[in-house]
């Protein structure tokens, strides 16, 4: 029967949490966990990303760089270069996603259990809370105006109509974990770097 990775996923932060649970094949490479964690999270892939350990020191997986060879190429590193794949500790074990290196939105991704299953799928989508920031919404700082603006329509400068419009129907308690993991299980499809 295969195997299959647990992480949970936390957007750093952000109060309350906003968080994914999924699965996925314990021969999955960084690459598999950054497409999952893109599309869990409704993130477009529009920006720079990477992995690092828990304490963001060492750098584990990222997009190849011609430029810094010494970027362990994501689409070749498997999970397993850093994640056990069995005797996981009880408290996990804890790596650090980061996306948009201008927004800079730091993902704490634990691996909480390996578990064994009948069937297999290439990822799994198993629980969610809130929903993910809009993309180019200025990190932790830009999530926080919009959601002072939803509360108290106080654009803080800025016209009010516009960011109404660039906001539109999103709202940070709408996650759908029915609909997000119909979606999560039909990956969109990416070039490979």
């Amino acid at each position: 029967m295969p195997s299959y990775f647990e992480f949970e996923v936390q957007l750093a932060e952000i109060e309350p949490l906003i968080t994914r649970t999924l699965l996925l094949p314990v021969e999955a490479t960084f690459a598999d966990l950054h497409e999952a964690i893109q599309d869990a999270m409704g993130w477009k892939g529009y920006h720079l990303w990477e992995f690092r350990d828990a304490d963001e020191e060492g750098l584990l997986a990222g997009r190849p760089d011609p430029n810094d060879p010494e970027t362990p190429d994501a689409y070749t590193t498997p999970l397993s270069t850093y994640f056990p794949t069995q005797d996981v500790p009880e408290d996990g074990v804890w790596s650090t996603y980061i996306y948009d290196f201008g927004d800079f939105w730091v993902h704490a991704v634990g691996l909480s259990q390996i578990v064994t299953l009948p069937d297999t799928f290439p990822r799994r989508l198993l629980a969610g809370e809130r929903a993910c920031p809009p993309e180019d919404s200025g990190g932790p700082p830009g999530y926080d105006r919009i959601i002072r603006f939803l509360e108290t329509q106080d654009a803080d400068g800025d016209d009010p109509e516009s960011l109404r419009a660039w906001i539109g129907a999103w709202r940070p308690d709408a996650f759908d974990l029915a609909k997000a993991s119909k979606q999560f299980e039909k990956p969109r499809k990416r070039k490979k770097r």
